[in-house]
């Protein structure tokens, strides 16, 4: 598999606690996943090839001066392809601006922002399993969209992180 970055809107810690409790429960009920693990709970902004590390240290730079932190929701749980479980932010203007902040700096422009902060991903099958058990007790999630940071995957290598204002 072929490295990329990626600029990720990552959570604050208390929401970061809280999505945590969906990890206990799944490796409580015996999944592991596929999902990444072991970097923040996040809102990818966008992908990008290696070679644009440096424009991206750039970009991260810029988005400190002209952004602060914004305030997101969680209203339920999603599926891509039956076999990625993803928690839903309720879209609001600020997280729009920043992705298309970003967008429009990108060498790959996009016009899909599919927000959402994965869960766990697994065979449909496990999947379909923990879903009773993460959902039954689900309360909205509120809290805020903190940092920006820039990762290469895979293996995972953390580059940088902002805090917004």
């Amino acid at each position: 598999m072929e490295k990329s970055l990626y600029l990720l809107a990552e959570l604050d810690n208390d929401t970061q606690l809280k999505i945590r409790k969906f990890e206990k429960i799944i490796s409580g009920n015996g999944f592991i996943g596929r999902q990444t693990l072991n970097i923040p709970y996040h809102i990818t902004l966008g992908a990008y090839s290696t070679e644009y590390e440096s424009f991206l240290g750039n970009l991260l730079d810029k988005i400190w001066v002209d952004f602060t932190e914004i305030n997101i929701s969680y209203s339920g749980f999603g599926l891509f392809s039956l076999d990625v479980l993803y928690l839903n932010p309720c879209m609001n203007k600020k997280l729009i601006e920043l992705y298309d902040f970003v967008s429009e700096k990108s060498y790959y422009k996009g016009n899909d922002l599919a927000a959402h902060t994965t869960i766990f991903m697994d065979e449909k099958e496990n999947v379909y399993k923990i879903i009773p058990k993460i959902t039954e007790n689900f309360e909205k999630i509120s809290g805020k969209i903190k940092y920006v940071s820039l990762y290469e995957f895979f293996p995972a290598r953390f580059i940088r992180r902002i805090e917004l204002k």
